[in-house]
C-alpha cells in the first residue's frame, strides 16, 4: 500500500490542458533569512495577484541545491492576464524589470510536475505567503464583508 506522500505524487496534472502560462523563480535561501522573507513576500504577492485575477498558481523545487523554486501562473483570460500583469506593474518591489526579465513560458514537463504551492513550497513559507495574499484580499475588498451575525437557519 502506498503512503500518502507518495499519492500525493500520483495526482493527475489536469491542467496540462491549460494553453496560457507564465513562470518565474524565486529563491528561499536557508542561510538568509532576510533574502528568505523577502523572496516569500514576492511569492506571496504573486499568489495574492493570482487570486484576485482567477490565475492558476502551481509551483515546483527547480533547484534543490539552490532552494530555488519555480511559480507558474495560468490564466482563465486574457483579459485576467492582462489584470495580473498589470497588478504586478504596480508593485514597487517587482514592476515592469519583474515581468521583463523574471518571466517565460514554462515547459510542458514543468506544468505536468507543477502542483499546488502549499504541497511544494516550505511551511515557513506558505505561512508567509497566505498572510500576504490574505492583506491583498482583504484591502481590495476582494472577500467582502462579514456578516455582523450569522446567519439563521429555518428550524424544520
Amino acid at each position: 500500500m502506498k503512503n500518502v506522500m507518495n499519492r500525493a505524487n500520483d495526482i493527475e496534472a489536469y491542467w496540462q490542458a491549460e494553453t496560457d502560462w507564465l513562470c518565474t523563480v524565486e529563491f528561499l535561501p536557508t542561510d538568509d533569512p532576510e533574502a528568505r522573507h523577502f523572496a516569500a513576500e514576492i511569492i506571496g504577492y504573486l499568489f495574492g495577484y493570482s487570486q484576485l485575477t482567477n490565475t492558476r498558481a502551481l509551483a515546483l523545487l527547480g533547484d534543490a541545491d539552490a532552494n530555488a523554486y519555480e511559480l507558474l501562473f495560468s490564466f482563465s483570460s486574457p483579459e485576467e492576464k492582462a489584470r495580473f500583469l498589470d497588478l504586478i506593474r504596480s508593485n514597487e518591489d517587482l514592476g515592469n524589470d519583474y515581468l521583463e526579465n523574471d518571466f517565460l513560458p514554462p515547459t510542458a514537463g514543468e506544468i505536468k510536475k507543477a502542483r499546488p504551492l502549499a504541497m511544494v513550497l516550505p511551511s515557513d513559507v506558505v505561512g508567509q505567503v497566505t498572510l500576504v495574499a490574505a492583506g491583498l484580499l482583504m484591502d481590495s475588498g476582494f472577500g467582502g464583508e462579514m456578516p455582523a451575525q450569522p446567519p439563521v437557519r429555518p428550524q424544520n
